[in-house]
């Protein structure tokens, strides 16, 4: 039973490395990220920033950052910003130029989240309460 718990620690300590986005080291430990990728013309890109960017007191209360990435452009809409390559930021999750996706990326690094269609504010803060650092109270 041990060994069977081990290699589950192993396999799921390998697949949160290969997900690390280090293109966000600055906001390691301190954020956590939205990151929405698409077109610069897709009105699917615009939509999943308001539907966040209403919400701005329970993105404060849960230390979230958003960015946006259309094209070679990575751009914070709402948190600290610092200057960022949108074709790194593509690389490191592994989204395609023309794809739609929307990532909640964890003050590990880690991607925990990953999406082809709009993700309601709820469903995004409900994630982010289940996760342990927040249940801890550590944001």
């Amino acid at each position: 039973m041990r060994a069977l718990i081990l290699a589950a620690a192993i396999a799921l300590a390998s697949i949160n490395q290969g997900f690390a986005m280090d293109s966000l080291s600055h906001y390691e430990w301190k954020n956590r990220i939205v990151l929405v990728f698409g077109k610069a013309s897709d009105p699917k890109v615009e939509k999943q920033i308001d539907v966040l960017k209403q919400k701005q007191a329970e993105l404060a209360d849960r230390a979230l950052v958003i960015i946006r990435i259309s094209d070679d452009e990575a751009r914070v809409v709402y948190g600290t910003s610092v200057a960022m390559s949108g074709d790194k930021l593509r690389a490191d999750a592994k989204v395609g130029n023309d794809d739609f996706q929307v990532l909640l990326v964890g003050k590990d690094g880690g991607v925990k989240f990953r999406s082809k269609e709009i993700v309601s504010d709820a469903d995004i803060f409900d994630l982010i309460d289940r996760m342990p650092m927040r249940k801890a109270g550590q944001g």
